[in-house]
């Protein structure tokens, strides 16, 4: 793997002029884990209140997915309406704006889970999105190099601080960030409307990254956190087009992103309701789950307990219609065929792939090593997709239980 650039180095972790930090609540610094007195082993009634910690996000997301309690994180949310294969920033499409590489989400909850926060990777549940107040264009580590342009989710181990820029904490993102948690596809289908369809299959990233250098740079300009990332006459050069630049302008409602002519139409929530939300600025500060061994560079992962009982599983918000276990039951047999489809596909694809490049080959030492690739790179797809069955299992239930809890009683204001 390519080593990261001393020039990005120097975007990434140099001073800036100091600016005031947007929705940033003072008092709050990296947690050194739950607070005592939470119960693993009990119910949700052991645990806050998810409205008393993620504040106004706990009401707003709560439509579109589910909170759970999770031990390195405290309350994260992942989505409902979502395909069983679903993975965070590809459900939409990149623009570049005042605040550089920006991402226009096509979802209804798009406004808050890739401008604020983090999205954290659990060994049971998959991608679950960890709450923060500070506005971004998008949270993503950049990986470019070999055609290829790829974007992964920041974990809530990076923290970033106004001021200064991103807070890495001996974190090595080229190390830190597993190769399948990235989004690749091609430098000339980079722009395209619909990214998602030009995605490529998950198990090649273990082959791409290798070719390709982390070139992530966040930086402020004045009150602004801006999103450098890839070099804009790169995929100029790279797609044949000229690429607009955009203003971002607030969206009157919360909706998906809108791209109009020369803005972009984000909602962005209230000073004020973000100031409440209590797990915000830790994550901000980058929220460390467990040291980092000596020399190593890099937060070691969340580690499960054997005898772990299942998450804690915050109820919705609004009080939901009888669950009917017919339907929910062809529901969930629905969701499992569709994954089966979709990791078919994508086995057709790498197997397709493979085949193109075998067919290229010229000598046996060239055969040797192609072959090497292809055997891990089928490894590879394997592992994810027993993660993948998994991890929609754990969904699966954990939705029941909180439709089947009894909504949150209201503070009383």
């Amino acid at each position: 793997m390519k080593p990261i650039r001393l020039a990005t180095i120097a975007l990434v972790l140099g001073a800036v002029s100091s600016c005031s930090v947007y929705g940033q609540s003072p008092g709050y610094g990296p947690p050194q884990g739950p607070p005592p007195g939470y119960d693993y082993d009990r119910g949700y009634d052991s645990w806050p209140s998810p409205r008393d910690e993620v504040g106004f996000f706990y009401d707003e997301l709560s439509p579109w997915g589910d909170w759970v309690m999770t031990r390195d994180y405290g309350w994260a949310w992942f989505p409902r309406y979502v395909r069983p294969y679903w993975r965070p920033y590809t459900d939409g499409r990149w623009v570049v704006t005042e605040y550089g590489w920006t991402w226009v989400s096509f979802e209804p909850f798009g406004w808050a889970t890739y401008h604020y926060g983090r999205w954290a990777w659990d060994p049971r549940f998959g991608w679950l999105w960890v709450p923060g107040t500070i506005w971004a264009p998008a949270w993503v580590s950049w990986q470019h190099g070999g055609g290829y342009v790829g974007w992964a989710p920041l974990p809530p181990e990076v923290g970033y601080e106004m001021g200064f820029g991103m807070r890495l904490g001996g974190f090595d993102l080229s190390i830190g960030i597993q190769p399948d948690h990235y989004s690749f596809v091609p430098e000339r289908s980079f722009l395209e409307v619909h990214v998602s369809k030009y995605l490529v299959p998950t198990a090649r990233n273990v082959s791409i990254i290798r070719e390709t250098t982390n070139i992530t740079s966040y930086a402020n300009d004045g009150d602004r956190v801006v999103n450098r990332g890839v070099d804009v006459r790169r995929i100029e050069q790279a797609t044949g087009q000229r690429v607009q630049q955009r203003r971002v302008a607030a969206a009157p409602a919360k909706a998906p992103s809108a791209v109009e002519r020369d803005e972009v139409r984000i909602y962005r929530p209230q000073r004020q309701q973000l100031e409440k939300v209590r797990v915000g600025p830790r994550v901000n500060a980058g929220l460390r789950p467990e040291t980092p061994a000596a020399g190593t560079g890099a937060a070691k992962p969340p580690v499960e307990r054997r005898d772990a009982p299942d998450r804690v599983v915050a109820p919705r918000a609004e009080q939901v219609p009888p669950t009917d276990e017919k339907q929910l039951e062809k529901q969930e047999r629905r969701e499992q065929q569709e994954l089966a489809r979709f990791q078919a596909e994508e086995q057709r694809k790498l197997d397709r792939i493979q085949r193109q490049e075998t067919a290229k080959v010229r000598g046996q030492a060239e055969r040797v090593q192609v072959e090497k690739r292809h055997g891990v790179e089928r490894e590879a797809l394997q592992q994810q997709q027993r993660k993948a069955t998994q991890q929609l299992e754990a969904r699966q239930k954990a939705k029941r239980q909180a439709a089947q809890a009894k909504p949150l009683v209201r503070n009383k204001r």
